[in-house]
């Protein structure tokens, strides 16, 4: 059983950042029951080469909710109405099966997750992966998770279930609590779909013959670490990092035994929601995704990952070297203020127990530009543009009224123009639009300091970029970076009707 347990505060926007551990409980872990049901199970079929993603079954997942009575009415509403329906969206949009159910997916175990079988899953639903959804309110754990059920054929998990605690995670209707909300009950249904020590055992190769040799070691800081080495993961690891050589995933090296191993690596992958402490501001990256379908069991939509560029680039002595702050721009030093690389808010230079030492800018929700009450933290609030329809991004500078301050992040509307070498960032300042032709300070008529200007060329194409939040979760249509919702509402369509 894995279970998320908060060490700072969850929903409190005043807080830099929350941060979980998961743990195999030892007494109450089990071994996942196999179920006889009928798949579509022929491996020579599903390695034709060439094969389009849109020849494969689509993914199915079947949030129960049968088990939440001892909740309150607004609790039910929140968890079954509100939080869990996008995550069952984005899954079944993301995913693809390759071993889908014939028919409907029943349960002919008496009990399941710990429960006498429900007469409907015995009866039979139409789905690929039932998710059953439990509340608690006296656990210290936010969420604990376990993979209840694997089919007989594939080996593929079809019945996980997670229990929230109800003493962090309450209703409610502030955009960003809900966020956080949602990120943390994705990253354990993650686990429950194949992220977990105890199922790499059973992951298939392309032809569906059992996988060997995945799991491999290294050392990392003189931490012997778990690799995760199997594809299409690696390769896209070696392509995003720039290093041929990469011998996999690096694995989370410290924590409890369901921690180290069942978790990216935080200073390698930092902002990502399959690290182990989760912050605000993660991101559903193309690793997530390459992971699951690395699995066997599923094949991927990468247009449903964020876009995700810590490391981009930047070889193997950035995954394996000393984290300097000189060499590269990830990492930072001191306590100073700057943007996260998200390029959504700003946050502190600090470490957390999960990055090994390592220094980076860790968000805070005061500075978060799509945190409509940012305004109350900012320095000159009246210059800048919050809110999550806002359209503004984190930029650093010493910009103030009379004389120049210490550097801080602002939140300011952009856009960008031109093409190649011609590239300009435009900055809008108020009133006043400040142009970002190269990297370099500029200065605003009427105050002191200056605004950092990145490189526009490589600012428009990453950070820069337009794109929609884990493309709209599978409820709408992304145009030009803005969800138009044909389920649900918000930025990233999750928000209820």
């Amino acid at each position: 059983m894995r279970k998320l347990l908060y060490v700072v505060g969850l929903l409190g926007l005043t807080t830099q950042a929350f941060e979980h551990k998961c743990t195999h409980d030892d007494e109450d872990h089990q071994e996942p029951t196999i179920e006889d049901i009928e798949e579509d199970f022929n491996p020579e079929g599903n390695d034709h080469e060439g094969r389009t993603l849109a020849s494969y079954s689509n993914f199915r997942a079947y949030g129960y909710y049968g088990f939440l009575s001892s909740s309150s009415s607004s609790t039910r509403n929140y968890v079954q109405n509100q939080l869990i329906p996008p995550i069952m969206d984005y899954f079944s949009a993301a995913l693809k099966s390759k071993y889908p159910t014939s028919g409907k997916l029943k349960i002919s175990s008496s009990s399941i997750c710990g429960h006498t079988t429900p007469s409907v899953l015995r009866n039979g639903v139409n789905a690929d992966w039932i998710f059953i959804v439990e509340t608690d309110n006296a656990s210290d754990y936010v969420a604990s998770t376990t993979t209840c059920s694997r089919a007989s054929g594939s080996g593929r998990p079809i019945v996980g279930k997670t229990k929230i605690s109800t003493r962090y995670v309450t209703p409610t209707t502030n955009a960003l609590s809900h966020e956080k909300n949602m990120i943390c009950i994705m990253h354990e249904v993650v686990h429950a779909l194949g992220f977990s020590k105890g199922l790499y055992s059973y992951w298939l190769t392309p032809n569906g013959r059992r996988l060997t040799g995945h799991v491999t070691t290294a050392t990392l800081d003189g931490i012997r670490t778990s690799v995760l080495n199997a594809e299409p993961l690696t390769s896209k690891l070696r392509a995003h990092f720039g290093c041929s050589t990469l011998k996999g995933a690096y694995m989370e090296n410290t924590g409890s035994s369901g921690t180290a191993g069942s978790h990216f690596e935080r200073r390698q992958f930092a902002y990502e929601a399959m690290t182990s402490g989760l912050i605000a501001q993660m991101q559903m990256s193309e690793f997530t995704l390459a992971l699951l379908e690395s699995t066997g069991w599923y094949v991927s939509d990468y247009s449903y990952a964020d876009p995700f560029i810590w490391g981009q680039g930047q070889g193997c002595g950035f995954l394996t070297g000393a984290c300097s702050s000189s060499k590269y721009e990830e990492f930072c030093s001191g306590s100073s203020r700057g943007c996260a690389m998200t390029g959504r808010g700003g946050g502190s230079c600090s470490t957390d127990t999960r990055s090994d030492n390592c220094k980076w800018i860790h968000p805070n929700n005061n500075y978060d530009c799509d945190n409509t009450n940012a305004a109350s933290y900012a320095r000159l609030p009246s210059l800048q543009s919050f809110g999550r329809s806002a359209g503004s991004k984190c930029f650093t500078g010493t910009l103030n009224s009379r004389s120049a301050g210490s550097q801080t992040s602002f939140c300011f509307k952009y856009s960008c123009s031109g093409s190649g070498s011609g590239t300009k960032l435009t900055l809008s300042v108020g009133s006043k639009s400040v142009v970002c032709s190269r990297k370099g300070n500029v200065s605003v008529s009427g105050y002191a300091g200056v605004i950092n200007c990145p490189d526009p060329v490589e600012y428009c194409s990453t950070i820069g970029k337009k794109t929609c939040p884990r493309n709209c979760m599978g409820r709408g249509t992304c145009n030009n970076g803005v969800c138009v919702c044909e389920k649900g509402r918000g930025k990233d369509c999750s928000a209820p009707a």
